[in-house]
């Protein structure tokens, strides 16, 4: 009798034509990048054992960040011109005579930028630079410098020949930093004066879920150790997307996205 009453099919967190481009992406970054590298490279943690670094909000705690962060997304950092800006500087200028206004004004809808990533400069050296203010927020550190150099594998590597800041996101996952761009997605902020939130990044927070997921799924990890080091919503949302993932598995990385198809 109870039997009659069986378990609902899990829902997809996420909608079909993003679950799907994000599937199809994820395939394709794997393929790029070496399906055997993503299969052994360890996820990251924010912890000091993958961290080891005194977090003082000083310049030498950020390049040491630079160069573990470099090193798990196979990067050589002599290739980059690394530098910091401050959001209270209205103008900056690279090497390669690009200028970029920081601060927008008052009436602008325009965000400050956490990082800026400009292409290969005179020298022969990526362009990239990271706020100021990152360097007291070590998580968040972690999570631009991987997304600027997010985009030196895509774009200065030539995988791509146009930005999609999505795609950027993505690829800091399959490169085992997903973690901490996830958990800086959205943040809220509670104290005696202040209530509110922060964003980082462009995939919304139940597609850091979905993405953190297939990540696992295609590691063939159920429960992976690094779960406990998530938020709780970002946990909760990648929960939904794994049991989504198991319980259909002829579907996954197995369907087609068809842009303007899917509902």
């Amino acid at each position: 009798m109870f039997g009659l009453f069986s378990k609902k099919n899990p829902e997809c967190p996420i909608d079909t034509g993003t679950r799907l481009w994000m599937e199809q992406a994820f395939v394709w970054l794997v393929q790029e990048f070496g399906q055997n590298n993503q299969l052994t490279k360890p996820m990251l943690f924010p912890t000091t054992e993958h961290f080891p670094i005194p977090y003082d909000g000083s310049h030498d705690s950020f390049i040491q960040t630079a160069h573990i962060v470099a090193r798990q997304m196979d990067i050589d950092l002599q290739t980059i011109n690394l530098e910091l800006y401050n959001e209270s500087v209205q103008e900056i200028q690279s090497d390669i005579g690009i200028s970029i206004f920081t601060q927008p004004d008052d009436t602008s809808e325009v965000p400050l930028t956490a990082g800026l990533y400009f292409g290969k400069n005179a020298a022969g050296k990526y362009d990239v630079f990271i706020e100021k203010y990152n360097l007291n927020d070590p998580e968040k550190l972690v999570a631009t410098i991987a997304h600027e150099f997010a985009h030196i594998k895509l774009l200065g590597e030539k995988q791509v020949a146009f930005n999609d800041e999505s795609l950027t996101d993505l690829t800091t996952v399959i490169f085992g930093i997903g973690v901490f761009n996830a958990n800086c997605a959205f943040r809220e902020i509670k104290n005696f004066s202040v209530r509110g939130h922060s964003t980082l990044g462009y995939l919304k927070q139940r597609e850091w879920g979905y993405a953190l997921a297939l990540y696992a799924y295609f590691k063939q990890e159920k429960d992976p150790a690094w779960l406990h080091h998530l938020t709780p919503n970002i946990r909760s949302d990648f929960k939904k997307s794994i049991a989504f993932m198991y319980a259909n598995p002829a579907r996954i990385f197995k369907e087609k996205y068809k842009p303007g198809e899917q509902a």
